[in-house]
């Protein structure tokens, strides 16, 4: 019971700064994904194809986010400001090459690792206990209790009717605001909805009215709010003593057939034509969510993540920025099978700072519709650089103040 304190002190590096660390590295892989896509739109793809801003959000939407996502996402591009046709196709054929991806080039760097001596101590300690270092190890799956699934599906279902609640009060409190906010509107504001001839100027007025807020709200994705359903259930069975009735493994097994048979609807339905039009910026597209994911495992994670388990953690993460957190544990398990290293746990503490935002969070969702179709991408992309600059920064010191604690302990 002594060991996990004298090692921390030891180390100088506590559990509080390493999941802090990593939740900030989250923000820089994710962030980073919505920030090099706008660079290359603005700079690579605006001046050749007639796309909206919001274009570069692709990135994100597919790699961090995934097909759940892309799916949601495709309401968001179909909005009447940004007009992107075919956003939901465009959304699930990235996600789908993130996923192929992630997973082909995380074999990759998992032998390079083994071969540059990232994981040595995970090899010197599997041969001492006669265990191949790279062997998963299974157990198997217990028999399926068809009860238990039902009472999975009913939970989930209770925390989207939740959710389906909360947009529909969402949405009327918003409603009410517009007409608050257009009773009391200035004078000058007004006269600009008049056309020169004193007429209505309608475009003006629909424009101003797919930018209200009930607008921009109702064109939320529903998940966003289930999740908030789930969390005021979770608390409602908690106070009720009930939380241990919740079968987490069956729960699991639910959502994930959901997520396969997501998967699969996306793909047989995707519309091939609308991604023959836009084959060319979306490469581009694809090439820079290439390098970005790369740079950050092998160069940003060694700086910014604790050195103790920086590869292993820089795996697990790259599965996520480049398809599911899934994939990222398969990643991790084929260089640390036992999860020994503390990086699954540094990661699934850290999942709250980042995953409500980012990745298909509230961020991601609102930035599309609030800020990127008002305002010049080049008055967008420079704060974002500048903002990932100072992450990587903070990351940076905090890691090396870390280290040499580490060294003079």
């Amino acid at each position: 019971m002594l060991l996990k304190p004298i090692e921390r002190k030891e180390n100088g590096d506590g559990r509080l700064a390493r999941v802090g660390r990593e939740g900030l590295m989250v923000w820089v892989i994710v962030l980073g994904q919505t920030t090099v896509g706008l660079l290359v739109t603005w700079l690579l793809i605006k001046p050749f194809f007639d796309v909206p801003n919001s274009f570069g959000m692709l990135i994100e939407t597919g790699f961090a986010g995934g097909h759940g996502t892309a799916a949601a996402m495709g309401q968001v591009f179909a909005h009447p400001a940004i007009q992107l046709s075919g956003g939901t196709d465009l959304g699930v054929l990235v996600a789908t090459v993130g996923l192929v991806y992630g997973l082909a080039t995380g074999m990759f760097w998992v032998n390079l690792g083994y071969r540059r001596g990232w994981v040595r101590k995970r090899v010197a300690d599997a041969e001492k206990t006669e265990t191949h270092p790279r062997a998963i190890q299974f157990s198997a799956a217990p028999p399926v209790d068809i009860f238990r699934w039902m009472r999975c599906v009913c939970l989930l279902a209770i925390a989207a009717g939740l959710g389906l609640a909360l947009h529909r009060c969402a949405v009327e409190i918003a409603t009410v605001l517009d007409q608050v906010s257009w009773t009391f509107d200035s004078p000058q504001t007004v006269e600009d909805s008049f056309s020169l001839e004193g007429e209505p100027d309608s475009g003006q007025v629909e424009l101003d009215k797919r930018l209200g807020m009930a607008a921009v709200i109702g064109s939320f994705p529903l998940f966003i709010f289930t999740l908030f359903g789930g969390y005021i259930l979770q608390k409602y069975l908690a106070l009720g003593g009930m939380l241990s009735a919740v079968d987490s493994d069956s729960l699991r097994r639910v959502t994930s057939l959901a997520m396969d048979v997501l998967v699969f609807a996306a793909i047989s339905t995707l519309n091939i034509e609308t991604v023959k039009t836009f084959f060319g910026p979306l490469l581009i597209l694809l090439i820079a969510g290439f390098i970005w994911t790369g740079f950050c495992l092998l160069f940003l994670s060694r700086r910014l993540l604790p050195q103790r388990h920086w590869f292993e953690l820089g795996l697990l993460n790259y599965g996520m920025s480049t398809g599911t957190t899934a994939t990222g544990f398969v990643l991790l398990r084929l260089v640390d099978p036992k999860l020994e290293t503390g990086a699954a746990e540094d990661y699934a503490l850290a999942a709250p700072l980042s995953s409500p935002f980012i990745g298909g969070g509230m961020f991601t969702i609102g930035l599309p519709l609030v800020i990127l179709e008002r305002y010049p991408l080049e008055s967008i992309c420079v704060p974002l650089v500048l903002l990932i600059s100072v992450l990587i920064a903070v990351g940076w010191i905090w890691n090396q103040r870390a280290v040499d604690r580490s060294s003079s302990g």
